[in-house]
């Protein structure tokens, strides 16, 4: 035997649960949560701006699930192409191109060494 739940899961007690796929709707059409909130309150549904984002998070995780597509049995799979060789020049801005061997904890003692954190000593300094 098969259970089938009547109600979509979540508690039970939530006001906008069964709005779910319209705000869901409205979002893709555009609306603001706040233009959402204002129809939910037009139907009699009084919830705040954070109930309509949630329930809208919500409705699009459970829709979002990837979809699989079954590879024909009578089509051989593809030919892999060779790996590319990675390029130094091309990567991308602000991104390291080789690994430093050194720890955090190293760079921060190593940047930290000559540095004068209390004020106090600062400010005699530079007089």
């Amino acid at each position: 035997m098969k259970l089938v739940p009547i109600h979509p899961p979540g508690r039970s007690t939530r006001k906008a649960r069964a709005f779910g796929p319209q705000i869901r709707e409205l979002r893709a059409q555009g609306y603001t949560f706040e233009a959402i909130r204002e129809a939910l309150a037009a139907a009699g549904v009084d919830v705040s701006n954070t109930t309509v984002q949630r329930e809208a998070a919500r409705y699009a995780e459970r829709t979002a699930a990837p979809t699989v597509t079954a590879i024909p049995a009578s089509r051989p799979p593809a030919p892999s192409t060779p790996p590319r060789a990675v390029d130094p020049t091309a990567a991308p801005h602000g991104v390291s191109t080789h690994a430093d061997p050194c720890s955090g904890k190293a760079i921060a003692e190593a940047f930290m060494h000559n540095r004068i954190t209390n004020p106090l000593v600062r400010a005699k300094e530079s007089r």
